[in-house]
């Protein structure tokens, strides 16, 4: 076909087969010797003879691509059938790199899903802060807003149709007659149903939001505080706050990002005047408002973002405070799952880099199984390469061999999509167990086998897969020429296939080398962890929530009880992630430092068994302690330059810029989380401001100190139940460590995964070097070589790969490791014997594999394998 031929005849030249293209020759002749004397009618006629003979030519096309599928298979099948154990290597690797993978899809699906049911998604949006914060002294984005700006937001810009304030800090055990039920929950504006689609199963959404008192519960809820009570229009009281009326009822069973058991009216704020004053002040309303708004159609977010920045200077200025912001942006809804980490979300949000750190393993992993189905493919050429001189010889185009190995290859991975689906359903429960997602609450709940979607993203991804699995191999067996093969020989430009097998076999055991020694690491700083000496006693403590009962009160009816050894009162409890940080400098010094600060009395040190190394403990027959005392801990001493910790007695400091004066010193002691230790600590004399009471119980009496206290809290007339937790408990439970036990669970069965995909295809071309050189190894034999020289013989170039890839991967690992184990102070002691072992066993089982296929064919017997030959 010509280049200046009419286009619809260069297009039927390339979709029709190969046996219609005469066709295409007479249309193509009657067309130019009809142009050369009428032009107007050659095109016409050339078009009404195409449609006429377009229901051929479609009918042909169809036939012939069945009839090519149908030989596609049959070829497949007997390919598989004929190679067995490669076809199971192959179609094994895969099966398990996709479980993974497409775990992880699911949960990117699910993830995306939230927050998609509100009618008008695409259009809401959260106003978001760049805000120099306080804490840290730099800028960050913060989900929060300031609630100050919903007025102008809703006057002054056309762009927005619609403005929601959210309050995310209501809390409160709620009662009704003798049931009494804690609910978390949010203060909300009238305009929430107006731009969410939340529905209500009983009462108004237009009025259910606009009185002070009004509360909305969850169904969950609403079960637990009434039962099969009809809970419409009934008064429920919160304890130490006031009366509500039940105003509606909204289902929980919504994937949002917002996590409530009740709404209560935003009007309930508003309505009381020391949260009205809060309310209109930037740095008050900054930690728990939230604004959402609904914007009018083909409005730019972008747009109005930078129009919303010019409220800065009108509206905080007044207040000195507009240096603090920087500017706002716009976050669309769907986005915020799944979005950036920003400092006060209103809920439990995942994370983005979780999926990219989850997508990343899962693309590692189905490397590794591409590379074997490549490798092994590559390996076998030799095998199909007169099949391949066969078809061109037959009038195959290279085109044609492509598409059928790349048939052949997406069928294979088809067929490892139905074992993977059985592997995942036993990956699904296990990822669902997980601490991280069990905290967030981000549970996948996708019917696996009603999810239309699913099926459609499993089956394009496995076409994916088996495309990119086979492109390498299409290509390289598509290059054969007849000739050359038909008499035994071949050459094919660029990489050889032993090349090609060499550099995967390599890559397989880097990566494997480094999920290896990375678990090993993960092992040991876990239980470094688990095991390190908190600088405080963790045994036969309880920690108690003082909730409404002065400390000095509850001091001393435990004072009472037998089993009591010591009692204390704290601001918080150290190494569970609560900070409440502080900023700090020494007279003289400009430089400022941040430090974590506790509020306690003077029972503090006692109690929680801390070393006092130099001064004193606080007196509260001092009136000074009680306003200008502190005491530092070793590392904060240091960092502000105050010399020994002896000399530091009687030095003054600023503690948020007021004055104070050191009496003590102290050992330094895990602060925040067990990955951190050194942080800079100050103790401040401050009783009255305890939240929680610190018990010390003697040995053996925990269960009878634990019935006294019931008894003695009821006692003390508080309207909260008790709250109390045993402090190796809270250790245990902490969220650092659990989620890091996570990450090691991650990391160990991707470990896992990898040296058996990397070991299985070892043992594919292992046994296919054993396979084709039987004749060679009979000679060896014959000529007196003995079995230990034909293992090493045939075990030298795969050990050799192995090698190379202990001395990639090792640094490799090292590096990797040393990256993360910067951001932990608190770290195991990570010495050359991790590394050996992890070398050792990858080594060790390269070493089994290879020897399993290498010992077999040595010891096969030579007469029967130089008769067959």
């Amino acid at each position: 076909m010509n280049r200046d031929s009419p286009w619809i005849l260069q297009l039927l030249d390339r979709t029709l087969p190969h046996d219609l293209h005469h066709l295409l020759g007479d249309l193509e002749e009657e067309f130019r010797d009809t142009r050369s004397r009428k032009p107007i009618r050659a095109y016409l006629e050339l078009y009404f003879h195409i449609l006429t003979a377009l229901p051929l030519f479609m009918k042909q096309t169809v036939l012939w691509s069945l009839v090519m599928l149908k030989n596609y298979l049959t070829v497949t099948w007997r390919n598989l059938t004929k190679s067995k154990v490669f076809s199971f290597i192959n179609i094994l690797g895969l099966s398990v790199s996709m479980a993974v993978c497409l775990l992880i899809i699911l949960f990117i699906i699910d993830q995306k899903s939230y927050d998609r049911f509100h009618e008008q998604a695409d259009r809401i949006y959260r106003v978001t802060t760049n805000y120099n914060s306080p804490h840290n002294n730099q800028f960050e984005d913060y989900a929060t807003a300031p609630a100050v700006l919903a007025e102008p937001l809703q006057n002054q810009f056309p762009g927005i149709e619609r403005v929601s304030r959210i309050r995310g800090n209501f809390s409160a055990e709620i009662r009704y007659k003798n049931t009494t039920v804690p609910l978390e929950g949010l203060y909300a504006d009238t305009t929430f149903f107006e731009i969410f689609s939340f529905e209500l199963t009983r009462g108004n959404p237009e009025t259910a939001l606009r009185d002070p008192g009004s509360i909305i519960l969850t169904n969950s809820s609403a079960r637990k505080i009434f039962g099969e009570v009809d809970p419409m229009g009934k008064s429920v009281t919160a304890l130490g706050n006031r009366d509500f009326i039940v105003t509606g009822i909204i289902s929980d069973d919504y994937r949002t990002h917002f996590r409530f058991e009740a709404l209560v009216s935003y009007s309930t704020l508003t309505g009381t005047p020391g949260y009205q004053k809060s309310l209109d002040k930037w740095r008050l309303s900054m930690s728990n408002d939230y604004l959402y708004l609904l914007l009018t159609e083909n409005t730019d977010p972008d747009e109005l973002a930078y129009r919303i920045a010019s409220l800065i200077p009108i509206h905080l200025g007044d207040n000195g405070e507009e240096d603090a912001v920087d500017h706002f942006n716009l976050q669309s809804i769907t986005d915020i799952n799944l979005g950036p980490a920003m400092a006060n979300e209103i809920g439990l949000v995942m994370p983005g880099i979780i999926a990219w750190f989850m997508g990343g393993f899962a693309v590692i992993i189905t490397l590794i199984a591409c590379f074997n189905y490549v490798s092994l493919t590559v390996a076998r050429a030799i095998n199909r390469s007169k099949e391949v001189g066969v078809r061109k010889v037959m009038g195959a185009f290279r085109s044609n061999v492509i598409k059928q190995f790349l048939a052949e290859s997406v069928i294979i991975a088809l067929i490892a999509l139905i074992f993977a689906s059985v592997l995942l359903k036993w990956l699904l429960p296990e990822f669902n167990n997980l601490f991280l997602i069990h905290f967030l609450d981000n549970q996948i709940t996708i019917d696996l086998w009603k999810n239309l979607t699913v099926y459609a993203v499993f089956i394009l991804f496995s076409i994916f897969i088996g495309i990119s699995a086979g492109f390498y191999p299409a290509l390289y067996l598509s290059s054969f020429k007849p000739a050359s093969v038909l008499k035994g020989t071949s050459s094919v430009r660029g990489l050889s296939g032993q090349t090609i097998r060499k550099i995967i076999t390599v890559s397989q055991f880097t990566f494997s080398i480094l999920f290896i020694i990375t678990a090993l690491i993960l092992t040991r700083q876990f239980n470094h962890m688990v095991n390190t000496d908190y600088g405080f006693t963790r045994e036969q403590i309880v920690n108690v929530a003082l909730q409404d009962v002065p400390y000095d009160r509850f001091r001393n009816a435990m004072q009472q009880l037998p089993e009591v050894e010591r009692v204390a009162a704290t601001s918080h409890i150290p190494a569970l992630g609560q900070i409440h940080g502080v900023w700090m400098n020494a007279e003289g010094v400009p430089e400022k430092i941040r430090a974590h600060s506790f509020k306690v009395d003077e029972h503090y040190i006692e109690t929680t068994g801390l070393k006092l190394i130099a001064g004193r403990n606080f007196n509260p027959d001092r009136a000074t302690d009680s306003t200008e005392a502190v005491i530092l801990s070793e590392v904060t001493v240091e960092r502000l330059n105050l010399g020994k910790p002896h000399q530091a007695i009687g030095s003054t400091v600023t503690v948020d810029g007021k004055s104070h004066t050191v009496v003590g010193v102290i050992e330094n002691f895990i602060s925040a989380d067990p990955l951190r230790r050194g942080n800079p600590i100050v103790l401040i004399y401050a009783p009255d401001r305890a939240y929680y009471a610190i018990v010390k119980v003697q040995e053996n009496s925990m269960s009878d100190f634990l019935d006294d206290l019931e008894n003695s809290w009821a006692d003390l007339g508080s309207l909260h139940s008790l709250k109390f937790k045993l402090l190796n408990e809270q250790l245990e439970e902490n969220p650092i460590t659990n989620i890091f036990l996570d990450f090691l669970k991650v990391v160990g069965l991707l470990s896992i995964f990898s040296i058996f995909i990397s070991c299985l295809g070892l043992l594919g071309l292992a046994m296919y070097s054993a396979e084709n050189r039987m004749k060679e190894i009979g000679i060896r034999k014959v000529l007196g070589a003995s079995i230990t020289d034909i293992v090493l013989l045939l075990s030298r170039d795969y050990l050799w790969l192995v090698a190379i890839a202990v001395i990639i991967g090792t640094p490799l690992a090292w590096l990797a490791n040393s990256l993360w184990l910067q951001m932990v102070s608190n770290k195991a002691e990570i010495g050359p014997l991790l590394f050996m072992i992890g070398i050792a066993g990858t080594v060790v089982l390269a070493l089994l594999t290879i020897g399993s296929q290498t010992i077999r064919a040595a010891m096969e017997n030579t007469v029967k394998n130089l008769r067959s030959e």
